[in-house]
């Protein structure tokens, strides 16, 4: 047994020597978000202490239970542990250091603070029984100190929850440990600055930023009035706050970290420039907007140190991030140029690059007519520059601003260019330009935006490319771009060619080629793709569809759980399928299916009634304005009970009124009317969503151009119906007459007046010269007033510029007649030739999509 302890004494005395080095290296301080108020512990020193050793006596055993490689410790922990209080002899007690030591280096064994509280209360103990001799001093405190502030910075080994623990504890010992010296006024037991240091370390990381500013202000106070020299805070415990705000996302903490840098100031302490750089973050985490923009803006121009690199790019990149739009990007462009011209900098390859790129980036996001030519500008000044190179985020940043640029095929087609010439440069050996999939991603959604008659096939061929290509593969993403864009084609096979896309993605996983598979996105897009086809039987394939994403989630795919945008898409199949009754019936069947479901994710919203009501407003039976009618009083009810998703809206009652022109109700354009008069004193009553429009207006004359019964007495109360809601809808403030609403107008005039009547005169020719002033002179305009007008009016109306077949064509009349018409093709801003052509062309290519 002698020999026994002579061996644990030498083991632990070999042990301490370097415990220490050990242990400092272990320390990890870094700083991490809290938000928190500070509050100190009230309770006397010495009961506190002593209860909390008593409540962590009672939660461990009596002993000490390892399993480890250093049996010895545990062993020899217990023994000394065991010993009665006043009986450890002149070179035993000396021990317990050298065993806190020794613990403070298992910081994988969470116990380990614990056993050291158990050792320093030992000591305690010891002192208090008379030992004279067995003194804690501050070094056994800082040892325990060290330990659970080791535990709170060690992301690997504790949890948040226990971080938080951590922490507390020992900013509780710490307070201990100071109101003891208080008392006391022992040198040898007055936190020091390393006492100070770890606390503050572990708080700013695992609690709240505004404790740490507690207890940074709480030690400011003891060294002002001299109750502890050692507490004075060094440029350290100010970083570590700033930290601590910088990372938090609170909505104040900018605002916090400049009453920190205040606070540095009047401590006597200059702010260096990383001090300005976390201020400058916190106001960029904030989330501000314009607010954290300029806050940051006024830092750069007010701090007192040499601003750097990340200073410049920090307040570059919260202008990009203000949604200041055009200001932004222009206020960015200034700081750049600041930056440039500032000497210290030079030298910063990656400062001037991150700079550049967030630069590039608010311009990006600017939603200017520069946008483009800007990013390109700057893009070339980097390729110039001597101090720094364009990278791969710098050339997707100057993609997605061609993608965003809006609906221009020209865009479209520099993103493709620049997207070729990047990868010549990278064929050529240049591995700098090597574009990633993100690349790839923005020009195929810059075609996809572009409205090209041929925008699906070139997505196509980008994505058939990057199969292909060695060193970048597509994501899912890549594969729901082109189904998006098959789904927005008129191009024949398009639906067809987005459903192979989701069967290729499902084998291609099933084979191992990747590591995703069709998703719910993909689904919706290829069911939207069959929706618009056009094409007979298209509402079936669309069900099909869903049929077999509800299969395979009932599988076990929850990821392929389908949704009320799914269904959503399929009901709209089914409205659009020209099916008639069957169509309704079937789109009523799925809004059945997902009322019965139960699942909060299926239920239905305005926008699938609002499809069934289209589709019984499309269905062409004697009761679709009465069954439209009736789900537009459903829906209310549904409202008035709670259900805010279907409260009907605009396009809820223009649909009614759609479906009540088609019915052979008599008197339907005074219904029209009346539906019209109903949105008005709604609106007028504060409901904003069920405001009336031009559409709105448009399809009131719908329903009086074509009257169920054709007596006289019926089509005269037509006919005021529809002078007077034309003449309504010129002096409203819920728009302007359009192309089609002058159009349907012609055609109830057409429709209602004998040809020789002249009353067709009085009427047709202001209402033409009215068109004619609004610039609203399109094609349904010409076509109804060949009907409306009598040959010699509309001879003269036209001012000559009838071609000798007696017919016009609106690229024949005068520009300022036809300049405000926004005709609704498939392709805007494209000759029906040019669409004949690429559909033609897209035929030929009318295959499997196979990459």
């Amino acid at each position: 047994m002698r020999k026994r302890a002579i061996l644990s004494s030498i083991l632990l005395g070999a042990l301490s020597l370097g415990c220490c080095r050990a242990f400092s290296t272990r320390l990890k301080w870094k700083t991490s978000p809290r938000n928190s108020r500070y509050e100190p512990i009230q309770r006397a020193p010495r009961d506190y202490f002593d209860n909390s050793m008593l409540r962590l006596q009672r939660n461990q055993q009596s002993h000490v239970e390892y399993i480890g490689e250093s049996d010895w410790l545990e062993r020899t922990t217990n023994l000394l542990l065991e010993t009665e209080p006043g009986t450890l002899v002149y070179g035993k007690w000396h021990q317990l250091l050298s065993m806190m030591a020794a613990w403070s280096r298992r910081t994988a064994d969470k116990n380990a603070p614990l056993v050291m509280e158990r050792l320093l209360k030992r000591a305690i103990d010891e002192h208090r029984a008379g030992n004279t001799e067995c003194f804690p001093t501050t070094e056994y405190y800082n040892y325990v100190i060290d330990v659970w502030t080791t535990w709170a910075l060690d992301e690997e080994s504790s949890s948040d929850e226990y971080s938080r623990v951590a922490s507390r504890r020992a900013r509780q010992i710490l307070h201990w440990l100071q109101r003891t010296y208080d008392v006391e006024q022992n040198a040898a037991r007055r936190p020091n600055a390393r006492s100070f240091h770890s606390v503050l370390q572990a708080v700013a990381k695992t609690e709240k930023p505004l404790v740490a500013r507690g207890m940074l202000k709480w030690r400011e106070q003891m060294y002002n009035s001299g109750q502890n020299p050692d507490a004075k805070p060094p440029m350290s415990a100010y970083v570590a706050v700033l930290d601590a705000f910088a990372n938090s996302r609170m909505e104040d903490a900018g605002k916090q970290a400049e009453e920190v840098l205040k606070q540095m100031t009047a401590a006597g302490i200059e702010p260096s420039t990383l001090c300005y750089n976390i201020a400058v973050k916190a106001w960029n985490k904030s989330g501000r907007g314009r607010e954290s923009a300029e806050y940051a803006d006024r830092i750069l121009e007010e701090m007192k140190a040499p601003p750097d690199a990340f200073t410049y790019s920090s307040v570059i990149h919260a202008w990009a991030k203000s949604g200041m739009k055009e200001h932004a990007a222009e206020r960015a462009e200034q700081i750049l140029k600041k930056m440039e011209e500032d000497e210290s900098t030079e030298a910063n390859h990656d400062g001037f690059c991150v700079a550049f790129n967030s630069c590039l980036n608010a311009w990006s996001k600017s939603k200017s007519r520069m946008a483009v030519n800007r990013t390109e500008a700057l893009l070339r000044r980097m390729e110039a520059s001597e101090h720094v190179q364009p990278d791969i985020v710098s050339y997707n940043t100057y993609l997605h601003a061609l993608t965003i640029a809006g609906n221009d095929v020209t865009m479209a087609q520099r993103a493709d260019a620049t997207l070729r010439q990047w990868e010549e440069r990278f064929d050529r050996g240049d591995i700098d330009f090597s574009p990633n999939v993100f690349s790839y991603n923005l020009v195929i959604e810059g075609w996809v935006r572009s409205r090209d008659p041929n925008a699906a096939t070139h997505a196509s061929d980008l994505l058939r490319k990057l199969v292909k290509r060695d060193g970048v593969e597509p994501d899912v993403i890549s594969f729901n771009q082109v189904i998006n864009a098959l789904s927005r084609s008129s191009q024949p096979g398009s639906a067809q060619k987005a459903e192979d896309l989701l069967h290729y993605m499902d084998e291609s996983y099933k084979a191992g080629v990747y590591d995703f598979k069709a998703d719910v996105v993909g689904y919706t897009s290829a069911i939207t793709a069959w929706s618009r086809s056009g094409k007979t039987g298209n509402a079936e394939r669309a069900e099909r569809l869903i049929v077999e994403m509800e299969n395979r989630y009932l599988a076990g795919e929850t990821d392929l759980k389908p949704t009320t945008a799914v269904y959503n898409a399929v009901i709209d199949s089914w409205a659009k399928s020209g099916e008639g009754t069957l169509g309704a019936r079937r789109a009523e069947a799925l809004l059945q299916r997902m009322q019965e479901s139960g699942d909060i994710d299926m239920q239905p919203n305005i926008i699938t009634y609002n499809a069934v009501l289209n589709s019984w407003a499309r269905s062409g039976t004697r009761c679709c304005a009465h069954k439209a009618e009736g789900y537009l009083d459903k829906m209310w009810e549904l409202y008035a009970a709670g259900n805010k998703r279907v409260k009907p809206d605009g396009k809820s009652y223009n649909t009614l009124i759609n479906a009540i022109s088609k019915s052979r109700n008599d008197g339907k354009a005074q219904k029209a009317l009346r539906i019209l008069r109903r949105m008005d004193k709604l609106y007028r009553a504060g409901d904003k969503d069920t405001r009336p429009n031009e559409l709105t207006y448009t399809a009131v004359l719908n329903s009086c151009a074509f009257p169920a019964v054709l007596d006289r007495k019926s089509r005269k109360k037509a006919l005021d119906t529809a002078i007077f809601t034309l003449a309504e809808l010129q002096g409203s403030p819920y728009g302007k007459p359009n192309h089609l609403t002058y159009g349907t107008f012609l055609k109830a005039c057409a429709n209602l007046m004998p040809r020789d009547d002249e009353l067709r005169r009085m009427i047709v020719e202001p209402v033409f010269q009215q068109c004619c002033e609004d610039g609203q002179v399109g094609e349904m305009v010409l076509t109804h007033l060949r009907d409306a007008a009598p040959k010699d009016l509309y001879l003269e109306l036209l001012n000559g510029a009838v071609t000798t077949r007696g017919k016009v064509k609106v690229e024949d009349l005068p520009r300022e007649w036809r300049r405000n018409v926004q005709e609704q093709r498939r392709w805007p801003g494209l000759t029906r030739t040019a669409v004949r052509q690429g559909k033609q062309a897209t035929v030929r290519e009318d295959r499997r999509f196979r990459p």
